[in-house]
């Protein structure tokens, strides 16, 4: 065997896993490999035993030119070219311990012996575990390796200055302008309690004639909503998000107040912010000023992925900008319209509903009554859908191609609404259940949020019940496969005659989240985004702890290369899509991708032996 030229450590560098390992690793792999020249169909052995039981005769090979297929009992499992690896642990579908290379084409081959793999492993033990890892594992180590997400206990936040329930109200005022903070915690006990603002001084001090004396423990907001240290800074945004407030009290591990975290200590860590635009939106005073500012929304939500945000976290935020733009447009009708004349909730379904939305979206959404409204308020409450989805389509979530509005049909009492989702349950059919899977995930963005718990909880109940149902739902919900063919080669989508690349919505995180949707249905469970749902599946011991996490990085890792994508697009002023051209990711997220669609393959499977389909 040839020795190898000094200079192949950047050729190293573009091959996972060496590519995210430091120079001084590189080096030693590099100096310890060796040239194999081989004609096509030679044999080259037996392999798929982990770094940590590796005797000292088994390699692990780089292919440098050729191309190389891996066998088991005479069948072709897959097939790997330049750039790729072979001779570790590999993870195939049905599972295989161990497989069989042979050379497809003539081959320039790097050799890494078993007695230099072993030491190498010992001394750089991140290649160890990706060489012995299966998919989730280095799934998992790769969104690890890149994840950058401050944590809040990393922020510069103020000891907190606190009060007691007994405190009057204008000493709380006095501490609040001695010490220059806009909120104080009021703590009893050593124990948080509640929290008073200025802005609660304002409106329900003063605007209302309180007694200055009155102790602060009858106005305060009692049991706030609080984040820990540990938690990422994202997180706390999606909370203000949520609640609409702009302070958050913090704790530490032992649940202990350590200071406040207020969305100007946010402001200046994140730009551009969401809450600042959220804000925005909350004070717009006309329905072209909330269409001009959620427009603004796609170039923030790119910012925040080049800053390191994922598609988890990105989703949060774009879903609160949605929810931000709906009320407002609903609060800005209404004081057209006047007083609604009877208890409404305004439903999001799908991707809103799940806070999973990306750079665009259409609008999916309905509308729940208190009762059968009679004429005059039937014909009020359409003008009012109306307004908002119109509304909506200004702001760039355009009218949904099904008619999922709550302009069209969906607009119904709750008694209705039970009755629909009753015959779809009760009385499957394949059609009906593919056109309406969307609805069981829906979410009260305004309105009587118990209505839709309601709704909810009913739903639920029935689901539970029908298994007949939830096996028409699974066999839907596996009926397009994650795009890989044979040899593991990706499978692009195609229009008029030409490859249009690989449609990471449709048959990738939508798969993800179809399998989430039905085992939440089987198990009763209230979580509506996927990655909560496959958590409480698992409690519910529904799927394993490690399928439920393989699954969630899965979705990770594939809405992040679409993220990505769209960020290019966008910066590119192209209107972004779902399409990703494999030639355009780097050979690590090429596996990486392939490791992610491996996983949702054998959910599926999984699924398919639950129900027998």
């Amino acid at each position: 065997m040839a020795r190898l030229p000094p200079d192949i450590a950047e050729f190293l560098r573009s091959v996972t896993p060496f590519s995210s390992l430091p120079a001084a690793a590189i080096d030693d792999v590099a100096a310890a490999l060796a040239i194999r020249y081989e004609r096509e169909g030679t044999q080259l052995g037996r392999f798929g035993r982990s770094v940590s039981d590796n005797d000292a005769g088994q390699s692990v090979f780089i292919i440098r030119k050729g191309a190389v297929e891996l066998t088991a009992n005479g069948a072709v499992l897959e097939q790997r070219g330049e750039g790729e690896m072979f001779g570790h642990r590999i993870d195939f579908s049905p599972p295989r311990e161990d497989y069989e290379a042979r050379t497809s084409e003539d081959c320039l081959l790097w050799q890494l012996d078993g007695r230099a793999l072993v030491r190498i492993g010992r001394r750089w033990p991140q290649l160890a575990r990706f060489l012995d890892a299966g998919h989730g594992q280095r799934l998992r180590e790769e969104l690890e390796r890149k994840t950058s997400a401050t944590l809040i206990g990393q922020l510069d936040l103020r000891h907190p200055i606190t009060a007691t329930p007994k405190l009057a109200v204008s000493d709380c005022a006095r501490r609040m302008a001695e010490y220059q903070v806009s909120c104080l915690p009021i703590v009893e006990d050593d124990r948080l309690v509640g929290i008073i603002t200025d802005r609660d001084l304002r409106s329900r001090v003063l605007a209302t004639g309180v007694d200055p004396q009155t102790p602060v423990g009858r106005i305060m907001t009692a049991e706030p909503a609080t984040v820990t240290v540990t938690a990422p800074v994202d997180e706390a945004v999606v909370e203000m998000m949520r609640l609409g407030i702009h302070h958050l009290p913090v704790r530490d591990e032992c649940g202990r107040l350590v200071g406040v975290l207020s969305a100007g200590d946010l402001m200046r860590v994140q730009a551009p912010h969401p809450l600042r635009l959220v804000r925005d939106i909350q004070r717009a005073g006309d329905p072209d000023a909330v269409a001009a500012l959620a427009r603004r929304g796609p170039a923030m939500l790119a910012g925040l992925v080049r800053a390191g945000s994922g598609a988890s976290e990105v989703g949060r935020v774009a879903g609160r900008i949605t929810d931000a733009c709906t009320r407002r447009l609903l609060t800005l009708a209404m004081q057209d319209q006047g007083e609604a004349p009877m208890q409404w909730t305004w439903l999001a379904f799908g991707s809103q509903a799940r806070l999973e939305q990306g750079l665009i979206s259409d609008q999916d959404n309905g509308l729940l009554l208190e009762r059968e409204p009679d004429e005059r308020e039937a014909a009020w409450f359409l003008q009012l859908a109306e307004t908002v989805c119109a509304g909506l389509n200004e702001c760039g979530y355009t009218f949904c191609k099904g008619g999922v509005m709550a302009s069209g049909e969906w607009r119904m009492s709750l008694k209705q609404w039970q009755r629909r989702f009753a015959g779809w349950i009760d009385e499957p059919e394949p059609k009906s259940v593919m056109q309406t899977s969307i609805f069981f995930d829906l979410r009260a963005v305004d309105g009587n949020q118990e209505m839709a718990l309601e709704l909810q909880r009913d739903v639920l109940a029935r689901a539970r019940e029908r298994e007949i149902f939830r096996r028409f739902l699974a066999a839907e919900s596996i009926r397009t496969r994650p795009p890989i063919g044979l040899f593991r080669q990706f499978v692009q989508e195609h229009g008029g005659g030409t490859s249009q690349g690989l449609n990471l919505k449709k048959r990738g995180v939508i798969l993800i989240v179809d399998l989430a949707r039905v085992r939440a249905l089987e198990g009763g469970l209230e979580a509506i985004h996927t990655e909560e749902r496959f958590r409480e599946a698992a409690r519910a011991e529904l799927i394993t702890q490690g399928d439920a996490d393989d699954l969630i990085h899965a979705l990770k890792f594939i809405g992040d290369i679409r993220l990505a994508h769209q960020v290019q697009q966008l910066d590119a002023g192209a209107v972004p899509d779902h399409l990703v051209e494999p030639g355009e990711l780097s050979s690590l997220h090429r596996r990486y991708l392939r490791s992610a669609f491996g996983i949702v393959t054998d959910a599926q499977k999984a699924l398919a032996q639950r129900y027998l389909l």
